[in-house]
């Protein structure tokens, strides 16, 4: 039993450190540029040895794409979460454009390390935005949405995002972020070719569902 337990205390104290340092990283990439920020004052802030950190990553690099990954693999599972149920391309794709708003207001640090990790976010066959790709290409095979492509279309999406997700950033306590959500639904569905009523019926649903009622 005294073995037992002498071999799970290391393992228990690299994940706390492993923790620590993807903390102090999403931290400081939500505040500065990922370029200014030093391997040095990532340990400082995890209040970690600076071998510490090469135990658990590579370089700076190998960290960000850790916190990404972290970030939006809880992304992902609360878009998962949120389109449960829901076979409706228009439908899928406006709830979780809102999943992403209320991310953006509810966890502004998160929000703020996305915003400013720049990388690989773009790219069609990147895992993080199989479930974006699918409910788009869905939506054009079934004549739901009228695109150039589907490239055009996903990244339309993602760049609208991006954009909300800055918004917020800069917005003060108190802004209409179900509104900001609603409103941008409306103008993709359009976009994607669905009238106004259908459009802004949807667009408005999701934002309540998502976001009005989740406050």
């Amino acid at each position: 039993m005294t073995d037992a337990i002498s071999l799970s205390k290391p393992a228990g104290r690299a994940a706390l450190t492993r923790q620590a340092l993807l903390d102090a990283g999403r931290k400081l990439f939500s505040e500065r540029a990922v370029d200014a920020v030093t391997i040095d004052e990532i340990v400082l802030a995890a209040k970690v040895a600076k071998g510490s950190f090469y135990n658990h990553f590579a370089d700076r690099a190998a960290l960000v794409r850790a916190v990404t990954a972290e970030i939006r693999s809880g992304l992902e599972r609360a878009v998962a979460t949120a389109n449960e149920g829901i076979t409706d391309p228009a439908h899928r794709t406006v709830r979780g454009f809102c999943v992403y708003l209320a991310f953006a207001a509810q966890q502004p640090e998160r929000a703020g390390a996305l915003m400013r990790i720049q990388g690989g976010h773009t790219a069609m066959d990147a895992p993080l935005n199989q479930g974006l790709v699918k409910d788009i290409a869905a939506g054009q095979a079934s004549g739901r949405f009228v695109l150039p492509s589907l490239e055009a279309g996903v990244l339309l999406v993602m760049g609208s995002g991006q954009i909300a997700l800055a918004r917020l950033q800069e917005s003060p306590p108190g802004t209409d972020v179900a509104l900001l959500a609603e409103q941008l639904c409306t103008l993709l569905l359009r976009s994607f070719g669905l009238d106004q009523t259908d459009a802004q019926a949807i667009a408005a649903q999701a934002a309540t569902d998502l976001i009005r009622t989740a406050s």
